[in-house]
């Protein structure tokens, strides 16, 4: 089986964390070529990163993850790299904590077109001037794998060759992350997920976290938890024990990482729009054990008024 993976790369500091090193070399075990792409306009240690990887591809595009998955596919079919399947990474996540190729022999039985770890079920849609959370199933990005049905498809290419420039999060989750999943699946492709528990919550990455890693051996945890402490659910103070009492994972490499990398209240306010600032300022006054109760009565509400209001929610 020939796997070629493509990785996506971005750092403030033109930098390649020990963690991101981690993650390269152990996708060794399971891909038999990857093509790193760090949307950066240059890489302070790409020669650490080149002992690991089989080609390297540094370029500022400002395309984001789905910016890098476009060169990196885009490289592989000019120079006639052959492959059984393609699969999308980004560096958005801490781990492995357990060897990847027992999640890839499980997914192998699976019927199914392409397959991602975890699958979300809600995002984020502009409505006049703000953006209102609606159900909108997707397998998320951060980890995809494609097979040949997939990626040798025109509506695939077609896809690709589109993504652009966009000029916030939301609309290149939109467009992207949510639009590939729904092309695709109009298109009669037929998606699975390794973790299908939590089909009825938001994002189980930020809200089941602890739950994934120990009862289910879940590989990763989203980096935005020891940076961020996931101001939605409270900070989160054991996510450093919790991995070393499942793994030998060198936490010492999220430390560092997490450290330079932190942002300030300041920080993550300066890159919200203005319903993300508002419903930031309110979960962050509520006591955490209420927190999630806030959430789910925020997507109530919402779908209240998208139904009887807006009328919006047939299409789902």
């Amino acid at each position: 089986m020939k796997r070629l993976c493509v990785f996506a790369h971005w750092d403030k500091d033109n930098y390649a964390d020990d963690y991101v090193l981690y993650y390269l070399n152990s996708l060794k075990d399971i891909c038999s070529t990857i093509i790193f792409v760090s949307d950066c306009e240059r890489l302070s240690n790409i020669e650490d990163v080149s002992k690991i990887v089989d080609y390297t591809i540094v370029e500022k595009h400002n395309e984001y993850d789905f910016g890098s998955y476009k060169r990196g596919f885009l490289f592989a079919k000019e120079n006639n790299l052959e492959f059984d399947e393609l699969l999308f990474v980004n560096d958005s996540c801490y781990g492995p904590f357990y060897p990847l190729k027992s999640i890839f022999d499980k997914m192998s039985k699976k019927k199914c077109d392409y397959w991602g770890l975890s699958r979300n079920n809600y995002g984020l849609k502009k409505d006049k001037r703000c953006y209102i959370p609606v159900r909108s199933p997707h397998v998320q990005s951060y980890f995809i794998l494609f097979k040949p049905e997939v990626f040798n498809s025109t509506v695939f290419e077609e896809f690709i060759k589109g993504i652009t420039h966009e000029k916030d999060k939301e609309l290149i989750i939109n467009k992207y992350e949510i639009g590939l999943s729904h092309l695709l699946e109009t298109s009669g492709f037929k998606s699975a997920v390794y973790i299908n528990r939590y089909s009825h919550t938001d994002n189980c990455l930020q809200y089941k976290w602890k739950k994934l890693i120990k009862k289910y051996h879940f590989p990763f945890l989203k980096t935005n938890i020891p940076k961020n402490g996931i101001y939605m659910i409270g900070e989160i103070k054991d996510w450093d024990e919790t991995i070393a009492s499942m793994s030998d994972y060198p936490v010492e490499m999220i430390y560092k990482n997490a450290d330079r990398l932190k942002q300030t209240e300041d920080d993550r306010l300066s890159k919200m729009n203005f319903y993300r600032k508002i419903r930031f300022r309110i979960l962050n006054n509520t006591p955490v054990e209420f927190k999630r109760y806030v959430i789910f009565m925020e997507k109530a509400l919402f779908s209240f008024f998208n139904f009887f209001c807006f009328n919006k929610l047939k299409k789902f």
